[in-house]
């Protein structure tokens, strides 16, 4: 994602407001690594913006998205999530308590077609489903009980 200052210039340059709730939901998402959910941004931002609706908090998170300054993408769990980092890259998603992590160091193709079936290809997103090491750690203890 792009500095608040460049995201303000963008705003201006389509006779958009910087206001402050497009501000601190910029802040809010600035090198943020936890995938989070629209519900939980608005949970995280409406103490400091009790005026905030999550109707606004859409509309600039889908602004942010058409700009390619975020990712959107759901995990399967019912929810959509919000990326700020846009590189190519691969998520690591539980399956048991829906925590999602940047995989490290996995490798993404780097030559995206720019068509498919007719389609403008403007990325790709690769996901991996387990389970994190405190549901592995929770389920392992939980056996031993069982036994």
């Amino acid at each position: 994602m792009h500095s608040i200052e460049m995201l303000a210039q963008r705003v201006r340059e389509h006779g958009g407001k910087v206001t402050s709730q497009r501000l601190l939901i910029w802040r809010a998402l600035l090198n943020n690594r936890d995938h989070p959910t629209a519900e939980e941004l608005y949970s995280q931002l409406v103490p400091a913006l009790p005026g905030l609706s999550l109707a606004t908090l859409y509309k600039a998170l889908n602004e942010l998205v058409e700009w390619g300054e975020v990712r959107r993408f759901d995990t399967g769990d019912g929810r959509t999530h919000f990326d700020p980092n846009t590189a190519a890259h691969a998520e690591v998603v539980c399956l048991r308590c829906h925590t999602v992590i940047d995989a490290p160091e996995i490798a993404v193709p780097a030559d995206i077609p720019a068509e498919i079936a007719g389609y403008q290809i403007v990325g790709c997103a690769e996901q991996y489903y387990g389970y994190c090491p405190n549901c592995r750690a929770a389920k392992e203890s939980h056996s031993k009980f069982d036994a």
